[in-house]
């Protein structure tokens, strides 16, 4: 909103209540809501802000009105209506019906939001459960961040969700399910209540392992849960609780005494390769012993993990973690992909030479199980760009480019040379792809600035995400991106507030000293400092107001007012532009 028109609603806001002063029952919302019902036909601009405002309005009078926009065919005025019954909260729920029908909608920000608004609405009975839980591994990462936060948001039932989540998970196509998993994981404490009640769900605990397994030592709180799936009679869900139990670290040593136990009595010997896997990373000195009685059997595999285990054990030891490095990367060859999933943990944990590594990682790159391709991946990220040669070559091949292009991305700002192959790759029409090649140089940041007459096309194309995803990697590019401001000023003025907000965002990257770029993009970041649409974005709009420093000033009240709620990069952006 304008500076303009905020101060005539103020005005009018202030008449109106003068009015009431003098005719005690007249209500000043009635006209307010009358004119924005019927902006909201009006089509373009003016609807778009009748839909936003409606969300400021009484419920019985703008619910209805937001709910017939559902039906119009301008997609924008569709999302912007969802975004605002979200905020009713169950006060909407006559609208669950036509958000429901928004979730098969081709385009993805329909999803998204309808989503969205149906998690906020908090309908635990909603028919279309079946159809959100599915969009979890949609292909396109905003539908599955709305999907998974509204399943999260909503009060379900166990018992119906569960088995359908895990029957989603299950026929998933497996490049999708990693995201998903690591997207789950992302939820952070939010996620643990559902882990938990998953984790003592038979079918849904091998998903939630795996979850708890991508979020680290923030699933210490599940150790207890973890513990008891140790007597899970699928040995893949027990391994995969161990492994869990492991990347927790110290913090699942309560769990210890059950861990030797699988070490030393499980059947399946998997399960007790994770067992000694766990006990390492759990730093649990005591298991030594337990240890080392492993390593002197007839499993050969055993003998090998347990080696590493006792070479995590005792850091100091460099011929213990040789050897256990070497039997490791022959492990990698077995027929068993749950011990090559094993192998590959291993093998990122103890951070093996690249002389072992190298002769491996194309091959382990093209197994068939996501497990081992993540676990390899982790390996390849801590050995550094001194992997380089093989991870560009996998560019160039179709069974690795996805996975070469991640590994990039997590090098990032260590990886400049990588800049010209993914400028080549940017060649490819995959548009999924073409948008992950276009954030992993934007990883690259200001290194990657040589990439730029080949990112600025995505800006005048037809895929929003495309546009989006280059916007990021400009702006990530900082000053030496210059040459693309002409392309981005224009994005300043589109119907996509998205849109606007990168666009924004990007130009306080790459001309911060611009009084231009500042004066159109000031306002459009200023008002996203409540945007609710991704949980970041006040944070970034406040960080991106700092760079252009006293052309900002226009937005200190809205600043303070986000640092007073809690945002603390409002709270540095007002101090920033405060400065004489």
């Amino acid at each position: 909103m304008n500076m303009k028109l905020e101060t005539a609603m103020k005005a009018r806001y202030l008449l109106l209540c003068v009015a009431m002063l003098f005719c005690g029952t007249l209500s000043a919302a009635e006209p307010d809501v009358a004119k924005l019902t019927t902006d909201l036909k009006a089509g373009g601009e003016a609807s778009y802000k009748a839909a936003d405002e409606l969300a400021d309005a009484p419920a019985d009078k703008a619910i209805p009105a937001l709910t017939s926009a559902l039906d119009s065919k301008d997609v924008e005025l569709q999302r912007r209506a969802a975004r605002s019954l979200a905020q009713f909260g169950k006060e909407a729920e006559s609208a669950v019906p036509k958000l429901s029908q928004l979730l098969d909608s081709p385009v993805p920000k329909l999803r998204a939001y309808a989503a969205y608004a149906l998690g906020k609405i908090g309908d635990s009975k909603l028919p279309a459960l079946p159809k959100l839980i599915q969009l979890v591994t949609d292909e396109d990462a905003m539908v599955r961040r709305s999907a998974l936060e509204a399943l999260l948001d909503l009060n379900l039932d166990s018992n119906v969700s569960l088995p359908i989540l895990v029957d989603v998970l299950e026929k998933a196509d497996p490049a999708m399910v990693l995201p998903v998993l690591s997207e789950m994981a992302e939820q952070g404490e939010r996620a643990i209540p559902r882990l938990r009640t998953a984790l003592k769900n038979e079918q849904a605990a091998y998903w939630a392992c795996l979850v708890a397994e991508a979020m680290g030592p923030k699933a210490a709180p599940l150790v207890p849960e973890l513990t008891a799936v140790l007597s899970n009679k699928d040995p893949g869900t027990r391994m995969h609780a161990l492994i869990a139990l492991g990347e927790i670290g110290p913090e699942a040593k309560p769990a210890m005494d059950a861990v030797i136990n699988a070490l030393e009595n499980d059947s399946v010997p998997a399960v007790k390769y994770s067992a000694a896997f766990a006990l390492a990373s759990m730093e649990a000195d005591k298991a030594t012993d337990a240890l080392k009685k492993a390593a002197e059997g007839e499993d050969a595999f055993l003998t090998l993990i347990s080696y590493y285990a006792v070479a995590k054990l005792n850091p100091n030891d460099t011929m213990m973690a040789q050897t256990a490095a070497t039997f490791l990367v022959e492990a990698m060859k077995n027929e068993d992909a749950n011990v090559r999933a094993a192998a590959a943990h291993c093998l990122a944990n103890l951070e093996a030479s690249p002389d072992l590594l190298q002769p491996i990682l194309a091959d382990a790159l093209r197994d068939a199980d996501p497990r081992v391709v993540a676990k390899i991946t982790d390996a390849i990220v801590k050995m550094g760009p001194q992997a380089m040669p093989d991870v560009l070559k996998g560019l160039k091949d179709d069974k690795l480019r996805w996975v070469s292009v991640s590994i990039i991305r997590r090098w990032g700002e260590a990886a400049p040379e990588a800049v010209e192959p993914l400028t080549e790759a940017l060649s490819t029409d995959d548009e999924q792809y073409q948008g992950e090649v276009l954030m992993a140089i934007g990883s690259i940041g200001d290194k990657a600035a040589g990439a730029v007459e080949s990112v600025k096309p995505f800006l005048k194309g037809d895929s929003r995400s495309l546009k989006l995803n280059a916007l990021y990697a400009l702006g990530r590019m900082g000053q030496g991106a210059m040459p693309a401001k002409g392309d981005i000023m224009p994005l300043l003025d589109s119907n996509d507030s998205f849109t606007k907000f990168a666009a924004a965002w990007a130009l306080a990257n790459i001309a911060p000293e611009d009084a231009a770029a500042a004066e159109k993009s000031v306002p459009i970041l200023t008002e996203s400092l409540t945007s609710s649409e991704q949980g970041y974005i006040p944070g970034e709009a406040a960080k991106a107001l700092a760079m252009f420093g006293d052309k900002a000033k226009s937005a200190l009240p809205a600043l303070k007012k986000a640092a007073d709620a809690g945002n603390e990069a409002a709270a540095e952006a007002v101090e920033a532009i405060s400065k004489p």
